[in-house]
């Protein structure tokens, strides 16, 4: 066990490298906290971190007040209070209590009062549960979701969204306001790129129209 105390953390810089399979790249992670604490061994690696804890390499930053590193060539992050991740390759922020990154699989799990700001497509989701599966460029979202993009609001308790094409789907009593439009069914899809919107089971909606001089 290695302890590192605040004067000195914040005056080094650790380098971890992690060997990846061979179609992976190797990574370099660097991290920082008020207080290091440190187990190596042949079948257990880990190191925790405590206090404005800290992990960056060249395309995520990670913040949160506790921060664990494990599992083989530390490929599982973990951390709790506070959490802020900036995905700078993807253009994501995502803030949340609690978060597990198995960083192998290439998923990311968000739990407890999670928000995701997609600040190029202007897009801001809120939600109790979000993973995040980097390879397919999905979020899975559950309990009080809720999705806001221009005039365009959508709420369920379960979602999908597919980034790569702009496709939400969304159901769970879902509902979508666009202006002063209202949509409800047992399954709503939204093409956030044109707008069209696809219900499927119980449909309901309700459309406001405005008169003209004209009729």
């Amino acid at each position: 066990m290695i302890r590192t105390s605040a004067s000195l953390v914040f005056l080094l810089s650790f380098l971890l490298f992690f060997s990846w399979p061979v179609k992976l790249r190797a990574e370099t992670w660097r991290f920082a906290a008020d207080q290091v604490s440190s187990t190596q061994g042949d079948q257990r690696n880990r190191t925790i971190l405590d206090g404005n804890a800290r992990v960056e390499s060249d395309s995520m930053e990670i913040e949160a007040l506790h921060i664990e590193l494990g599992g083989e060539d530390f490929s599982l992050i973990s951390g709790t209070g506070g959490i802020l991740l900036n995905d700078k390759d993807k253009g994501l922020t995502v803030e949340a209590r609690r978060f597990e990154y198995d960083r192998k699989a290439k998923i990311i799990r968000f739990r407890e009062q999670v928000t995701l700001v997609d600040e190029s497509e202007g897009i801001v989701i809120r939600c109790e549960s979000l993973d995040l599966f980097e390879e397919e460029d999905l979020a899975v979202m559950q309990v009080s979701v809720r999705l806001i993009k221009e005039k365009t609001v959508c709420r369920g308790e379960f979602a999908t969204f597919r980034r790569d094409v702009n496709i939400l789907e969304i159901s769970g009593r879902p509902v979508v306001w666009r202006e002063d439009d209202e949509y409800r069914a047992q399954r709503i899809t939204v093409n956030l790129d044109t707008d069209e919107i696809v219900m499927e089971g119980a449909v309901e909606g309700a459309l406001t129209t405005q008169d003209t001089e004209d009729g």
